[in-house]
Order: structure tokens, then C-alpha cells, then sequence
């Protein structure tokens, strides 16, 4: 496995291969306290194997394999990994495929390089959900982030450590809400489970408003979670991203 060392001198486990067949690469971001080495990236790069289509994968600073260094990163070094990586190593075009946090990274970057970015396809997205953790937060967590500068959240898909750095850049970095605000003008597939316990499925169709695209698809899984690992998800993902990949071919 190739060590890329970021700007920020934290070193992650990192893949990229250029694409063969034109110039179009995706780039997989992955959730919050994961890494970029599950089913959903391998079946995203299974799909880029097949098309002859660039692939890109990483894990952020503080997680997998730098999770030693959770606690010394956040939300504003990863976004600047994403940033970095767009600019210094894919080549040409590419698509945004993100899960969780990562679907809250890829807008970020569809905003930022909309010349560039082809298609996002979010995954259980979860842009601003910094402030859903604000209104949940008990007494008891409150006074341990106080304290101690991070505490936990547990529900029934995953537990996750909230450190104080990570609260202040994610509000930072949290895009405005309201109808027509994220200016987004590529095709857009957002696909989320209805069993999910971290991101509502309601929330989904409250981003589909703020979205500028009108090249935009929801879809509504029944029967999934938040991790989006069962095989009919996987269908709805390489079906989301070869539906965007053709726009462009």
C-alpha cells in the first residue's frame, strides 16, 4: 500500500490509478471515524476498473491507518487533503463519490472546482451534520468536551468521538442552508437508507432543495442503514456512477 504524506505532514494509506480510457477519474471519501478500504470503495473502484476510469482513494489524517493522530486533525485538515489531492494529483475531469462526511466534502468540492467536477454521488451524505451532534449534545457530554476536549455519541450504527477542534472547523466549513444555495450545477445522485440511524432519510430531501442542479436524482433505500453495505446498495451505487460517467462519454 502507497503512504501519501499530505502538506500537513500527516502520512495515510493512499491508491491512485490513471485513467486509460479518457481523462475522467473518480475520487472516493470516505465517513467520519472510517477508512477508504470497504465494500462501498471497492465497488466503486470495480466500476473504474471496468470503464478504464481514473480511481483515487485515501484515508483522512486521524483515521485508519494514521487513526493514532485522530485527536491532532479535523474537519479543516481534511478538507484541505481533498483540496490538495484534486489539485496536485488527479488529472483532468473527475466525479465525486462520498460517504457520510465524505458526501459533505465532495459538495464542498463541487463548489469549489465546479470547471472540473463532472458528478457527485453522495452516499447517506451528510453535509453540516456538525450540527445535528450541537443539538443532541447531553449535560453530561457537554461538560466531558469541556473537560477533556472530545466526548462519544453511540447510536445504532456507530459510535463516534467528537473532539472540540473538530466542532469549531466543521461550523466553519458548513455550507448555508435554504433553497437553491449550494450552487452545484453537475449531475447529482444522492442515496440514502431509510433504516439510517446517524443521518435521517428526511434530511436527504432537504439537500435536494438547496442543490442548484436540476440533473438531480434521490434515491430512497427501505430497508438500508447508514453503512450501505448490503449487495442491492451496491447495485444502486454502480448504476449512479456509470449513469454520470455516460453523461460525459
Amino acid at each position: 500500500m502507497t503512504k501519501y504524506t499530505f502538506n500537513s505532514h500527516f502520512a495515510t494509506d493512499f491508491e491512485y490509478i490513471e485513467p486509460k480510457n479518457n481523462n475522467l477519474t473518480i475520487v472516493y471519501l470516505h465517513g467520519f471515524c472510517s477508512d477508504a478500504w470497504g465494500h462501498k470503495p471497492a465497488v466503486v473502484k470495480n466500476v473504474c476498473e471496468e470503464l478504464g476510469l481514473g480511481f483515487v482513494r485515501f484515508d483522512y489524517a486521524g483515521h485508519g491507518s494514521d487513526y493514532e493522530n485522530f485527536a491532532r486533525a479535523d474537519f479543516e485538515v481534511w478538507k484541505n487533503q481533498v483540496f490538495e489531492v484534486v489539485e496536485n494529483v488527479v488529472k483532468g475531469d473527475f466525479v465525486m463519490v462520498g460517504a457520510s462526511m465524505g458526501g459533505w466534502l465532495s459538495l464542498l468540492t463541487a463548489i469549489k472546482y465546479p470547471e472540473r467536477v463532472r458528478g457527485v454521488v453522495g452516499l447517506a451524505a451528510a453535509p453540516n451534520f456538525v450540527r445535528r451532534f450541537e443539538k443532541i449534545i447531553t449535560d453530561e457530554q457537554n461538560s466531558e468536551l469541556n473537560k477533556n476536549g472530545y466526548f462519544k455519541i453511540t447510536n445504532n450504527d456507530f459510535t463516534y468521538t467528537i473532539t472540540a477542534k473538530f466542532i469549531e472547523t466543521a461550523k466553519a466549513s458548513c455550507l448555508p442552508e435554504g433553497e437553491n444555495l449550494w450552487k452545484i450545477d453537475c449531475p447529482v445522485h444522492l442515496i440514502q437508507g431509510m433504516k439510517d440511524a446517524s443521518v435521517p432519510w428526511q434530511e436527504v430531501l432537504k439537500y435536494a432543495q438547496y442543490i442548484t442542479s436540476e440533473k438531480l436524482v434521490v434515491k430512497l433505500l427501505k430497508d438500508a442503514n447508514h453503512r450501505l453495505n448490503d449487495e442491492k446498495t451496491a447495485s444502486e451505487i454502480r448504476d449512479s456512477v456509470i449513469n454520470i460517467v455516460n453523461i460525459w462519454q
